[in-house]
């Protein structure tokens, strides 16, 4: 097994294009030719990003697309009905466990196994619900909390409930030799690079994503 943690930088506000551009030159993942391949947050953003990328370079091989609202996610299903036979979108909520083990149920029915797993949700700001904190008179429970469970605790239990898949898949059906795990972090979650501190919800949550990863 493969972990990585991808340095989005300034991924969070830049356009589809610059993402496409920033996937293509510096992340070896979308290159995954064949096996199962499951991209967590995969509705819009840096997640759709990945699956385009996944079912369009590469000519064999399965992805699977979660995300909160399936039915409301509508350039996801229209790569669905580009992609017929090799994708398939599933409901997982990052905050329910019970929809995080669906899913690996779901998968283990269907393929028996899997190759790829890259988790790429995560949340800085939500409108009247969470702000990044540019002082500390902010900062809230509530926020500090619900960026925690979307930014580290969510993907560590994808990962715990995906582990017995990836384990059973490996490499096999792809050109690596291993299973990869990909977790989408953040400059800003390190500690030694911090000079300007503020944004305490998003940064600490990514710090403990990182430690979560170092961990496994």
């Amino acid at each position: 097994m493969k972990l990585l943690l991808l340095n989005h930088r300034s991924f969070m506000a830049a356009p589809l294009s610059s993402i496409r551009r920033a996937l293509l030159s510096t992340c070896s993942a979308v290159k995954w030719e064949g096996g199962v391949s499951m991209v967590q947050g995969a509705s819009r953003g840096i997640g759709l990003e990945f699956v385009k990328q996944l079912l369009e370079k590469n000519e064999k091989g399965h992805v699977i697309a979660t995300c909160r609202n399936p039915d409301g996610a509508t350039a996801l299903l229209d790569l669905k009905n580009e992609f017929a036979e090799r994708l398939n979108i599933l409901q997982l909520d990052l905050t329910i466990e019970s929809t995080i083990e669906a899913s690996a149920n779901s998968i283990r029915e269907r393929y028996g196994s899997l190759n790829l797993l890259i988790n790429a949700s995560g949340i800085l700001s939500i409108p009247n619900v969470l702000q990044p904190e540019t002082t500390l008179t902010k900062v809230q429970k509530s926020s500090l909390l619900l960026t925690y469970e979307v930014n580290a605790v969510g993907p560590i239990l994808v990962i715990k409930h995906m582990w017995p898949l990836l384990k059973a898949g490996g490499g096999s059906g792809t050109e690596r030799d291993v299973a990869v795990v990909a977790n989408l972090s953040a400059r800003v979650g390190s500690i030694g690079d911090n000079r300007l501190g503020g944004w305490h919800s998003y940064r600490s949550s990514k710090a403990a994503l990182n430690q979560c990863m170092i961990s496994l």
